[in-house]
C-alpha cells in the first residue's frame, strides 16, 4: 500500500489532507491532553499519568494510518468480487460483444461496488476523453488499490495492444484470476488459524488477570468491585476488537441471498423470531415465580428458546449449502442442452426435468412454470435464485441469463460458470472446516473460563469464612493480615457472569463470521455457551464447597 495510490482514492492532495484533516485531528489531540492534565491534574496519578501523553501519539498514528485504511478497505472489497467479475466478463464475451460493451456492462452491476466504479473510469476514459482501452486499463491499474485486479488490468492491456482475441484472453484468465483469488481466500484461512491462537492467548491472561482482581483486594484491601468492573469492560473489549479484526480479514462471501424479495425461507425465519422472544419471556416468568434456581443456571434457562430461531436459521442455511453443490451440475447440463438446441433455454429446461438435483429439483421445476408462462425471463430467474436463497446461484445465474440473452453460447457459458461456482464451493468447505475447529476451541475456552474464575470467588469466599471469625489479639485488625471486607461475593459472582455472558456472545458472532453463515445461526452457539458457563459456575462452586469446607 503506498499512499501515492491512498490519496488518489480518496480524491485529495497530500497537502489538502494533510491541511483539512490530519492537522485538526493532531491539533484536537493536543489540545484535549493539555485539557485534561490542567482540569483533572489529580486523577492522572502514578501509571495513569501517562495516559493524556498517549492521546497525541493516537491522533497522529490515526491521521496518517486512515488513508492506508481506506485504501485496504477498497482493495479487499473489490478482491472479493474479482472471481464474480471475471466469470461475468467471460461468460460475455462467448456472444462476441465488443471489448468496450463488455467493459460497460460489468461497469453497471452494482453488486460489484468499487470494482463497478473501477471499470466506469476505464470506460469514461475511453468515451469521454478518447483514450484507447489499453492506455485506460493501465492509467487505472496504476490507481487501483487492488493487487489482482492491477495485474488483471496490465493484463489486459498488454493483450488488446498485442492484437490477441479478447474471447481467448478472457478464458484463459479465468483460470489465472481464480487462482489468485484461491490464494488469498487460503491466507484468509490460514490467519484465521493465527487469530484463533492469538485469541486462547488473549483470553488466558485475561482470565489470570480477573482471577487477580478477585483475589489481590483480600490481600491488599483494594475495592474488589471496582477492580472487576475494570475487568469486566477490558474482556468485553478484548472480545470485540477481536471479532472486529477477524471480521476484516475475512472474505466477503456470504452464503445466504442478498436480495431483497421475501421467499418462504425468510418468513420462517422472520416469523421464529418472535416465537423465540415468547418463549424466553414466559420462561423468564416461570424463573422468577419458583424463584430457587442459580442465577447462572437462571440466565442459562431463559436464553435457552433462542435456540428455536438458531435451529430454523441452520436449517435453511444447510439446504442453501446443498443446494449451492447441485449448482454445477445443473448449469452446465443446462448449458449443454440449450447449446444442443440452438439456445433454447425453455426446451433445455423441459429436458432437466427428469433429473434429479437433489434439493435445488423443486427450485428448477418452478423456474420452468415461469418461463412457459411467459412471465418476464429475468424476473423469473432473479425469483429462481431467490427462492434457492443461495448468494452464489443469486449471483451466477444472473450472468448466465444475462451472457445467453446477449447471444453467447450456452454451453460455453454453463461450463465457465460451473467450473468457477465448483471452485468458489470447495473453498467455503474448507471455511466450514475452519469455523469447525474454531468451535471446539471456543466451547474449551469458555468452560476454562468459568472454571477458573469460580474457583477464585470459592477461594475468596472461603477465606472470609475462616478469618471473619477470627479473634485477633488486642491492639491488632485483621487488616494486618487480611482484608475480610471486600465487598459483597454476590456481586463479583454477577459480574463474572456478565464477563462469561458477554464472552458467549462474542465467541458465538467469531464463529459465523468465520463460517460465513446468518447471524441468527449463532444463537445456537451461544446458548450452549451459555449453558458451559453457567454448568461450570455450579459444578465448580459446588466441588470447591465440598473440597474446601465452605458453608
Amino acid at each position: 500500500m503506498s499512499y501515492d495510490k491512498a490519496f488518489k482514492n480518496i480524491g485529495m492532495e497530500p497537502k489538502a489532507y494533510f491541511r483539512k484533516f490530519a492537522l485538526p485531528i493532531i491539533a484536537f489531540g493536543f489540545f484535549f491532553a493539555i485539557l485534561l492534565l490542567l482540569l483533572l491534574p489529580t486523577i492522572f496519578v502514578g501509571t495513569a499519568r501517562y495516559i493524556p501523553y498517549l492521546i497525541p501519539i493516537i491522533c497522529i498514528v490515526f491521521a496518517f494510518s486512515y488513508p492506508l485504511s481506506i485504501l485496504a478497505g477498497k482493495a479487499s472489497r473489490i478482491d472479493n468480487n474479482m472471481h464474480y467479475y471475471i466469470t461475468q466478463m467471460g461468460s460475455i464475451a462467448t456472444a462476441e460483444t465488443p471489448r468496450i460493451d463488455i467493459v460497460r456492462i460489468v461497469s453497471e452491476n452494482e453488486d460489484y461496488q468499487e470494482l463497478a466504479t473501477e471499470t466506469k473510469k476505464i470506460y469514461d476514459l475511453v468515451t469521454v476523453w478518447h483514450m484507447s482501452l489499453a492506455d485506460a486499463c493501465r492509467f487505472i491499474s496504476k490507481r487501483t488499490p487492488s493487487v489482482i485486479f492491477e495485474d488483471f488490468l496490465d493484463r489486459f492491456a498488454h493483450a488488446l495492444q498485442s492484437g490477441e482475441d479478447v474471447k481467448t484472453f478472457l478464458f484463459a484468465e479465468q483460470n489465472v484470476v481464480m487462482n489468485e483469488y484461491e490464494a488469498m481466500y487460503n491466507g484468509a484461512l490460514y490467519v484465521v488459524e493465527i487469530i484463533k491462537e492469538l485469541f486462547v492467548s488473549l483470553v488466558m491472561s485475561l482470565i489470570f488477570m480477573a482471577s487477580f482482581a478477585v483475589i489481590m483486594p483480600v490481600i491488599t484491601g483494594m475495592n474488589a468491585e471496582l477492580l472487576m468492573g475494570i475487568v469486566v469492560v477490558i474482556f468485553l473489549v478484548t472480545d470485540l476488537v477481536m471479532v472486529m479484526f477477524t471480521k476484516s480479514k475475512i472474505p466477503k462471501d456470504p452464503a445466504w441471498s442478498q436480495s431483497t424479495n421475501m421467499t418462504e425461507n425468510k418468513l420462517k425465519l422472520y416469523r421464529s423470531i418472535p416465537v423465540s422472544i415468547a418463549g424466553c419471556i414466559v420462561v423468564l416468568i416461570a424463573v422468577v415465580l419458583y424463584g430457587k434456581i442459580e442465577t447462572s443456571i437462571a440466565v442459562a434457562m431463559v436464553l435457552t428458546p433462542l435456540v428455536y430461531t438458531g435451529h430454523v436459521s441452520r436449517k435453511i442455511e444447510k439446504s442453501i449449502r446443498r443446494k449451492d453443490e447441485n449448482f454445477p451440475a445443473f448449469i452446465r447440463s443446462l448449458g449443454s442442452s440449450a447449446g444442443a438446441r440452438g439456445g433454447v433455454i425453455d426446451d433445455a429446461l423441459r429436458a432437466l426435468r427428469a433429473h434429479d438435483f437433489g434439493p435445488l429439483t423443486t427450485d428448477v421445476n418452478n423456474l420452468y412454470k415461469m418461463l412457459v408462462t411467459r412471465i418476464n425471463k429475468f424476473d423469473s430467474w432473479d425469483y429462481f435464485a431467490s427462492n434457492t436463497g443461495s448468494n452464489l446461484i443469486q449471483r451466477f445465474s444472473g450472468m448466465f441469463v444475462q451472457s445467453t440473452n446477449l447471444g453467447g453460447q450456452p454451453e460455453v457459458i454453463g461450463d465457465i460458470i460451473a467450473t468457477n461456482f465448483h471452485r468458489i464451493v470447495t473453498l467455503r468447505k474448507k471455511r466450514s472446516q475452519s469455523a469447525g475447529s474454531l468451535v471446539g476451541v471456543l466451547y474449551g475456552l469458555t468452560g476454562g473460563i468459568g472454571f477458573t474464575m469460580y474457583i477464585s470467588l470459592g477461594v475468596v469466599g472461603l477465606m472470609q469464612n475462616m478469618f471473619s471469625a477470627v479473634e485477633m489479639p488486642a491492639g491488632m485488625s485483621m487488616g494486618m493480615v487480611l482484608y475480610t471486607n471486600i465487598g459483597s461475593l454476590t456481586t463479583l459472582s454477577n459480574m463474572v457472569l456478565a464477563i462469561m455472558i458477554g464472552h458467549s456472545l462474542m465467541s458465538a458472532i467469531l464463529i459465523r463470521i468465520v463460517d460465513g453463515g446468518h447471524m441468527l445461526s449463532a444463537t445456537i452457539d451461544f446458548v450452549i455457551m451459555v449453558w458451559i458457563s453457567g454448568a461450570s459456575a455450579v459444578v465448580t462452586m459446588a466441588a470447591v464447597s465440598s473440597l474446601l469446607g465452605i458453608a
